[in-house]
């Protein structure tokens, strides 16, 4: 199996495009208020938004969960699982979704809404309280990161969302202060070295591929991986969020880029416009559940790299300078870090060296 057999980028990534192409003439209607938007965000994670005589910028992402709450709905149906603590996780997971982007351009998040649109009302009706034990989660994201969720809607779409799910998204503003906060890779160099931060577990991305590979398995979500630990609940431990590491970083030192990996995998890290090779030297062993996906899948390197983040779940990129206070700060989150490679002249690629695989701009 390949991700682009369910998810295919090759005929997402220019309807995208297209957007920023036909919308982008449209961002200068709010300078009627004193405002404007940051043209060198559109095409990042996140946008920036700059008001008249204010010493900060406001920042906005909107983004969705994706298919993983199909792998709690049916976990918690089986008699082998039944745990609301399930919810709980696909709650964080969405409000991680959101702030992890928006937080890349240098954002602190200060507000949140979510959408949960269903079929119908019978998703919230049955057995246990679904709904709280999801509103748990997203509670959790929203104590953690120190952000309230004033708003939300609960749309039924019945004839478009499939009966017995739901999908689930939301979007997040923040700020960006003071103003030298902002990171979109202005000062992006050769010689600038890259970061990984570990990953929870699989996050959110690539998920689609995880399903079918997961419930072809004889006892599916429930198949004992080697150590013992259960598939389907390694796969659902929530993302993490990296909103308050990463603000406290760019309280401590410089930091040139910043990129969650999620779709596009690896190859993610060389999404700033800037020409350069991202050559990688060091690649941290997998934990037991990308081992398992990958060869239960049939992918190799160069499709797993692609399709999930193999450990990590976010990159920096930074002055080598930056280092011992970047580990600093994530040992103080209790986040694992590591020196992955370094920003060198050259055509735009990420090199993987010890996987002997490279990505190319498509």
């Amino acid at each position: 199996m390949k991700y682009h057999e369910f998810v295919d980028y090759t005929k997402l990534d220019p309807v995208k495009k297209a957007a920023i192409d036909k919308f982008g003439p449209g961002i200068g209607s709010i300078e009627r208020l004193g405002m404007r938007i940051i043209p060198e965000t559109l095409g990042e994670s996140a946008i920036a938004i700059e008001i008249k005589n204010m010493d900060y910028y406001l920042a906005f992402n909107v983004e969705g969960l994706g298919t993983k709450n199909l792998i709690a709905d049916s976990m918690y149906r089986d008699s082998r699982g039944g745990k609301l603590s399930y919810f709980e996780n696909i709650g964080k997971d969405t409000v991680a979704m959101s702030t992890n982007d928006l937080s890349s351009i240098g954002a602190d998040p200060f507000v949140y809404g979510d959408i949960l649109s269903t079929h119908n009302s019978d998703w919230f009706e049955g057995r246990g309280d679904k709904a709280q034990a999801l509103l748990e989660g997203f509670k959790r994201a929203s104590d953690e990161i120190g952000m309230p969720i004033p708003c939300g809607e609960t749309p039924s779409l019945k004839g478009i969302i499939t009966p017995g799910t739901l999908d689930m998204a939301g979007a997040s503003v923040g700020i960006i202060q003071p103003k030298k906060n902002l990171t979109i890779g202005q000062k992006l160099q050769a010689g600038d070295i890259i970061f990984g931060l570990d990953a929870s577990g699989v996050h959110s991305n690539g998920i689609s591929l995880i399903r079918a590979t997961a419930e072809k398995l004889p006892e599916g979500y429930f198949t004992s991986l080697p150590s013992g630990k259960m598939v389907g609940e390694e796969i659902l431990i929530p993302t993490h969020l990296y909103s308050r590491v990463l603000m406290d970083m760019l309280k401590e030192t410089e930091i040139h880029y910043m990129q969650p990996i999620t779709g596009h995998g690896w190859k993610k890290i060389m999404r700033n416009r800037k020409p350069f090779t991202y050559r990688i030297h060091f690649i941290p062993q997998p934990t037991e559940i990308f081992t398992f996906l990958q060869e239960k899948a049939g992918l190799n390197d160069e499709e797993a790299y692609y399709t999930w983040n193999m450990g990590i779940g976010y990159v920096l990129i930074a002055p080598k300078e930056s280092k011992e206070s970047l580990f600093g700060v994530g040992k103080k989150h209790g986040i694992g870090m590591h020196e992955l490679g370094v920003v060198e002249e050259g055509k735009k690629s990420v090199i993987l060296e010890p996987k002997k695989v490279t990505y190319w701009p498509d």
